[in-house]
């Protein structure tokens, strides 16, 4: 006499597993995280310039953004959904925004295309209205986007590990 766990459960096993996986959810896409160094300046009077370390993460349409001083202490968190974006300074509450560009261009002065740099930091040339992106370097981990339009120029330089 055979035990009752032979084939008929094996394949019951089976299907069970078949069925629960396609119930479930599969995770929303994300990017693996960039990290690296980004250099900003304004064309302003005087001129404004920016160093950081940078940690980006997350998509387009969700994210956060870290930057650190040389030191490696935080200066501030950009995080964003469809909804709304976020700066975290850490010395106060978390003050929202009703777009990420606005946030940006409270913070620096200008405007930054951060949504585009997940597909700059890729390879892809996305375009920005106002912004050139030079990916000549891209392979080697360096990009250069400028901003012509509208006043301030603005000249932004990423440096990471590719």
């Amino acid at each position: 006499m055979r035990p009752p766990c032979g084939r008929r459960a094996l394949v019951l096993a089976l299907a069970a597993s078949a069925l629960l996986a396609g119930c479930a959810t599969p995770p929303a896409p994300t990017t693996a995280p960039w990290s690296g160094r980004l250099a900003l300046t304004l064309a302003t009077q005087p001129p404004q310039r920016w160093t950081a370390s940078f940690e980006l993460e997350g998509t387009p349409a969700q994210g956060a953004l870290r930057l650190y001083t040389p030191l490696g202490q935080t200066l501030a968190t950009l995080r964003w959904d469809g909804a709304a974006a976020w700066l975290d300074r850490g010395d106060e509450p978390p003050r929202r925004y009703d777009s990420l560009e606005t946030l940006t261009a409270d913070l620096t002065g200008a405007p930054l295309p951060v949504a585009a740099l997940f597909a700059w930091l890729g390879g892809s040339a996305q375009d920005v209205p106002g912004w050139e992106v030079d990916l000549t370097q891209q392979p080697q981990g360096r990009l250069r986007a400028r901003r012509t339009a509208p006043p301030p120029a603005a000249d932004l330089r990423l440096l990471w590990q590719p």
